[in-house]
């Protein structure tokens, strides 16, 4: 990670102060929390339906941050959730992902999605004109977020690796 880099990372407000401690012992600075304010609550077990999600914001420690935005943008996110989806529990909006990382980064610069879930930071990085790298360990999100990123932004350039040979996400499906 760049000394200059931000670094965002949404958690259940639950397991708040378990992230925080991980945050910091991991060597961020913490600058604050903002909360993404969704237009619906997500219904649970818990008496109080959650509406809202964190997301902590920081950078490296002793780390020199960039900022690409004015000084007029609040803690409060307010952004659609997605209609419940059957790919992915915690799917989180494209526009929502393009906003730290406009705020955050020069155009053209490298955004890790080290939990990439559903695929929204790998479709919001072209839009911001950014490049992402993204890992997902559950196999099952990797066929998710492929075909996610195919239905809203086409096939052109994707293609699965099998040892030297380049083949088609269609052709590797069969």
């Amino acid at each position: 990670m760049e000394q200059d880099a931000s670094i965002y990372v949404f958690h259940a407000d639950t397991q708040g102060l378990n992230f925080r401690k991980a945050f910091k012992d991991a060597g961020f600075y913490l600058s604050g929390c903002c909360i993404w304010k969704k237009n619906a609550l997500v219904l649970g077990r818990s008496l109080y339906q959650w509406q809202h999600e964190p997301c902590l914001f920081g950078w490296k420690l002793n780390g020199k941050h960039q900022w690409y935005s004015d000084r007029k943008q609040t803690t409060i996110w307010e952004y659609d959730r997605p209609k419940a989806s059957k790919e992915h529990p915690t799917m989180k909006p494209v526009v929502l992902m393009a906003y730290p990382i406009q705020n955050s980064s020069m155009s053209h610069c490298i955004v890790l999605d080290p939990f990439l879930g559903s695929g929204s930071t790998l479709m919001a990085c072209p839009q911001a004109d950014h490049i992402c790298y993204g890992i997902e360990l559950d196999e099952k999100f990797v066929d998710v977020i492929v075909k996610r990123y195919i239905s809203e932004c086409g096939d052109a350039g994707v293609f699965v690796l099998r040892g030297d040979e380049k083949i088609s996400y269609d052709k590797a499906q069969k």
